[in-house]
């Protein structure tokens, strides 16, 4: 429940060095961040994990290393069955300790440096730093200076005017990568679902294959029923992580697999996040829907006894009625003897 122990797996001197990097960042803003950081590199370090009242859930996917240098990757487990990724780069020092360098965040769609960066840009955003932040040259200036109001707008979190100025850029500005991504962290700072679909179909428009935006994606793919893309998705990030295994991707796999018809298919992946992690709820959710529409009642009601023995749920006939795919359970000898042992 503290991160106390990973801040000081960090260096305070090389995480700034990689936030300041080469970007044209005002020197006032930068001066002042560097004498306020002191006091402030705590609570920027902690800011990258879940708030939670409950502690921070998470799960080690994976470590690897070649020689001082090397890598992890943790999932964290956030309410309503959502998830999230870091990939942490790290060294050996001297007295054979892990120092932590820098990681990226999957739910941020970038790297922690980058996002404070590009923070400290936006606080006095100049010509010379934005036009750094634009992949292609000779940008004409009344689309620079759109440019500059638009990370303004970000910066203040005025939504309607960033709009306003978005929907009047060029093409070629609008598919700009920090555009693209401010749109979607704006949406989700401010809890605008309208914006937020937008700006995820923009992302989608521009960035359709980019393993870093995947799981942002997800957000869009599920809730539009672009189940072919998401089932992609999922599988782009698990391979661009390039982990054994991770449970929480195979029960979205699983549930993708389900709608698209492919029952046997999930059922597999189901298994296989059980495999991987008994006690993750989602994966016997999973394996309910999966067996229940193949038709394996007997290994949907295990499902069933394991969500009310270990998750506390009640799921009698009231409880599944709801959900049209278990109502077919509810009629076979398999539910009703469960029921009936389970009173």
């Amino acid at each position: 429940g503290s991160t106390d122990r990973f801040v000081a797996a960090t260096r305070q001197d090389e995480m700034l060095e990689r936030i300041f990097g080469l970007r044209l960042i005002d020197q006032k803003v930068k001066r002042q961040f560097e004498g306020d950081l002191e006091y402030r590199y705590p609570n920027l370090i902690a800011s990258a994990f879940p708030d939670s009242e409950t502690g921070i859930k998470a799960a080690l996917l994976t470590v690897e290393s070649r020689g001082e240098r090397g890598r992890a990757v943790v999932r964290f487990d956030l309410p309503d069955f959502q998830f999230n990724y870091h990939e942490y780069d790290l060294r050996l020092d001297d007295g054979n300790r892990v120092v932590v360098l820098d990681w990226v965040d999957y739910l941020q769609g970038e790297r922690f440096s980058d996002g404070i960066g590009l923070m400290l840009v936006k606080a006095a955003p100049q010509r010379p730093a934005v036009r750094k932040l634009i992949d292609f040259q000779n940008v004409r200036d009344s689309g620079l200076f759109q440019f500059t109001e638009l990370l303004k707008a970000a910066r203040d979190r005025q939504a309607e005017r960033y709009v306003d100025i978005i929907q009047g850029l060029d093409e070629d500005l609008r598919r700009q990568r920090v555009v693209v991504l401010t749109s979607v962290q704006l949406a989700k700072q401010i809890r605008n679902r309208r914006m937020l679909r937008t700006a995820l179909s923009e992302m989608a428009k521009y960035y359709p294959d980019d393993p870093l935006y995947s799981l942002l994606l997800l957000d869009l793919y599920f809730p539009t029923r672009q189940y072919e893309a998401a089932y992609t998705g999922i599988a782009n990030l698990r391979d661009e992580l390039d982990i054994p295994g991770d449970a929480a991707m195979e029960a979205r796999l699983s549930a993708a697999t389900l709608v698209l018809g492919r029952v046997d298919e999930s059922g597999g992946h189901a298994d296989r996040a059980l495999e991987l992690e008994p006690g993750l709820e989602l994966a016997w959710w999973s394996a309910l829907r999966a067996r229940a529409t193949g038709g394996d009642f007997g290994r949907a009601v295990e499902a069933l006894d394991a969500l009310e023995k270990q998750f506390g749920y009640t799921l009698d006939r009231p409880a599944l009625e709801r959900d049209p795919g278990l109502a077919g359970l509810l009629g076979t000898e398999e539910y009703a003897r469960w029921r009936e042992e389970a009173g």
